[in-house]
Formats: structure tokens, C-alpha cells, sequence
């Protein structure tokens, strides 16, 4: 007898396989690739572990050839910037210096200007600042003499000396000349105090203006105007007014031409 089929039974029928997931797809080879190479992994640790070798955990790097190492950017730039340094250092140096010896010109010619200024004003101190208007002593003729060689009485005194005897300033004080017909060639020297000093009968006048010191040579003597022979007519008028004798001035000042 055939058997009986049942309809609507659920053993009978074949059931579908599942569906797999994509992901578990994918992930199975690589765990399966992961668990080879991890194999493969030990069994080169293991191959080397069984040949007996002693793995060191430090690693030995080869020096590199100083031949072979070339300066970095950095490092040349530090000596370039050294280089210009020392040059400035050097440069600095020698502007210092050159400054130094500029400071010790100039203290030096400081120096010797305050010498020559102190030397200067030593020989100004020790200077006469009167002297006799002619290096002799004697008078042939004095102040107040009345005679026929005067119009009047004598308004100064006569030094006796040959033609062309130097005649000197005797007060500093400027000069000028002139002339006249009774006193002939004339230097007058005016003092700072106004005193005038008048030097008379000349030949010939050496300084006809401008500053002079006492003792300083203005003129030479000799017979111009009214004379009666070469010597030298000396006044003395303070304040460039009337003629005083002369001997007390000359000897209020140290001089004495007698």
C-alpha cells in the first residue's frame, strides 16, 4: 500500500539555508590570514630560539663616517653669524683704539698748550713793564731849563746819544707818529692809563702804528726839527694833556736814567 502523504506538515518540508552574513564572510578569512601569519611569526621565533642564538635587546647602530656627515643648514648659519661677530668684535676693537690715540693727541697737545700758555704767562710776569727809552744813563738836559736852544723852558729831558740809537716804548701802550717842526720826527706811545710818552727829533721811526710792550723798539734817534745836534727828546704828558718832568715818573716805576 502507498503511503499517505499529510499535507500541511511542517517535517516534511526542506528548509532554506540561512543567508550569511557579509561581515562574518570576511571576517573569518582574515582571522583564519591573522592566525597564519601569527604561526609563521612563532615559528621563526621558535626556529631561532631552537638554534640555540641568545637575542640581545639592544641594538647596535653603525657610527656614520665623519667624511660623510655634512654641516646642516642650521649650524652654518650659526657660523656665519659667529664670523660676523669676530669681524665686529675686531672692527670695534680697532675704532677704540684709533679713538684711544685721538683722546691721547689731543690730551697731549692740551697739555703742551697749557705748557706754552703757563710759559707765556711767566715770562709776561717777569716782563719789565717800564723801561728808559734808550740804554744810557746821563742827561744832557733836564726838565724847566730856560736857554736859547728853547722858545720856552725845557717841557722834558735830553738824552746824549749818537745818530740811529735804537729808542725803545717805555710803557706798552699803541704807538703812532707824526711830525713837527719843532720836535721833528715823533713816536708817541699812549698807555692804557692814558699816559703819553713822546719821543722827539728822530731820523727815522721803525713802528708808525699798532701795539707795542715796553722795551720793544719803535724808532732811532737823531736831529730832525729843531736841534742842535743828535740826542733824544723825552716827554711825559698823563692823560695826553701838559708836560710833567719826567724823572719822578721814571723813578715812581724803578728808573732812574741820571
Amino acid at each position: 500500500p502507498r503511503p499517505v502523504r499529510r499535507s500541511g506538515g511542517s517535517r516534511g518540508r526542506r528548509r532554506t539555508p540561512a543567508k550569511r552574513s557579509a561581515l562574518l564572510t570576511v571576517a573569518v578569512p582574515s582571522a583564519c590570514v591573522m592566525g597564519v601569519a601569527g604561526i609563521a611569526a612563532a615559528s621563526v621565533g621558535g626556529l631561532g630560539a631552537s638554534a640555540g642564538e641568545t637575542k640581545d635587546d639592544t641594538t647596535n647602530l653603525a657610527a656614520a663616517d665623519p667624511a660623510s656627515v655634512k654641516p646642516v643648514a642650521a649650524n652654518s648659519k650659526i657660523d656665519t653669524q659667529l664670523a660676523a661677530l669676530s669681524a665686529d668684535a675686531r672692527d670695534f676693537g680697532d675704532r677704540a683704539s684709533r679713538t684711544q690715540e685721538r683722546l691721547d693727541l689731543k690730551a697731549r697737545q692740551e697739555a703742551e698748550k697749557k705748557k706754552r700758555d703757563d710759559e707765556a704767562k711767566r715770562r709776561e710776569a717777569m716782563r719789565p713793564k717800564f723801561v728808559l727809552p734808550v740804554n744810557r744813563e746821563g742827561l744832557s738836559a733836564y726838565y724847566g731849563q730856560a736857554g736859547v736852544n728853547w722858545m720856552s723852558v725845557h717841557t722834558g729831558i735830553d738824552f746824549p746819544v749818537s745818530y740811529g740809537t735804537e729808542v725803545m716804548a717805555a710803557t706798552d701802550g699803541t704807538v703812532r707818529t707824526q711830525y713837527n717842526s719843532a720836535y721833528g720826527n715823533m713816536a708817541i706811545v699812549t698807555a692804557a692809563d692814558g699816559t703819553e710818552t713822546w719821543y722827539c727829533h728822530l731820523s727815522s721811526t721803525r713802528i708808525r702804528s699798532g701795539s707795542v710792550k715796553a722795551g720793544d723798539v719803535i724808532a732811532y734817534s737823531g736831529n730832525s726839527g729843531n736841534s742842535t745836534g743828535p740826542h733824544l727828546h723825552f716827554e711825559v704828558r698823563p692823560g695826553g694833556g701838559s708836560a710833567i718832568d719826567p724823572l719822578p715818573w721814571l723813578r715812581s716805576h724803578g728808573l732812574d736814567p741820571t
